[in-house]
Formats: C-alpha cells, structure tokens, sequence
C-alpha cells in the first residue's frame, strides 16, 4: 500500500504543472497580469519586476508608467542597457504585434554585449486608461534556444487589463 501511494504521490507530482508565481503590474489597478516561474529570480524594481532565469542567460522585466512619465521609464532603460554593455548604437527594428488581443509595438535591437551577440526586445502596450506596460527581454539566440519553453510561457500569461 505504501508503494502504491508513493508511486501515485510522484505520478501527481511529475503530471502537476510547473509553479509559477503571479504578478499584477502596478499592484494598485493592474495594467497587466502574467506568471513567470517559480525558479526565476524576482526582483522589484522601479517601474515593475524584473526576473532572470536560473542559468542567468534571460532577463525578462515587465514595467508601467503613465504615458506622460514614459519618457523617464525609456531613460531609465537606456541607462541600463549601457550599464550592461549592451550596444544601443544600432537602429532597431520595429513591428506591430496582436499581444493577448491587444497591439504591440515591438522594437528589437540586435546587438551585442559584454558576451557577444544578443538581442533585446522592447514591446510596448497600452495599458488603459494613461498606461503605457513595457516588457523587455535579453539574451542571445542560443539563451533563448535554451529557455524557449519559460520565456514562451511568461510570455503567453502576459494578459492586459482594458
């Protein structure tokens, strides 16, 4: 008897979905929900959440600002991406997107950083009301390769609020 409720404590476990945690962006009048794994790395910061994937090779960040403060929201995030030696010296290249019934504007720089090639996407999104929700995610086509299926999976949560 005991074989069999281990057995049926491990087949529940490996059937059980990956744990996630969830997050509504801002916290007072959410603008946007999403979940991302459970072993990423969360970070509070400035305008959102930041996470990292637990090899470091994917920084996904999900932030808000109202569209009259987004000028300071894309100054802090070149400063970042100069803080990671991430080249911005490239045009970027931009497209239109459906995001959860919701256009995107996404603009991509394929670039390098401190270890080669990479790329970061910016995807802008109407937030409601005066809202404008940025995500960013970096890391080269092998990180991305690597991490497909939980980067498909955040992003796949990313539900905007209208």
């Amino acid at each position: 008897m005991k074989s069999f409720l281990f057995g049926a404590a491990v087949l529940a476990a490996l059937a059980a979905p990956a744990q996630a945690r969830n997050f509504a962006v801002p916290d007072k009048n959410p603008a946007v929900i999403l979940s991302v794994p459970d072993k990423w790395d969360v970070d509070e910061i400035e305008y959102g959440y930041s996470a990292k994937s637990p090899d470091g090779g994917i920084f996904f960040s999900v932030e808000y600002a109202g569209k009259k403060n987004i000028d300071r929201m894309v100054a802090a995030n070149k400063k970042w991406m100069k803080e990671n030696k991430i080249d911005a010296n490239v045009k970027p290249q931009e497209r239109q997107m459906d995001f959860g019934g919701t256009k995107g504007e996404v603009v991509r720089f394929d670039t390098t950083d401190a270890n080669g090639k990479t790329l970061v996407d910016f995807v802008f999104l109407d937030g409601g009301g005066d809202q404008v929700v940025m995500l960013t995610l970096w890391g080269s086509e092998e990180e991305r390769a690597d991490n497909k299926a939980a980067v498909a999976a955040i992003m796949a949560s990313v539900k905007p609020i209208n």
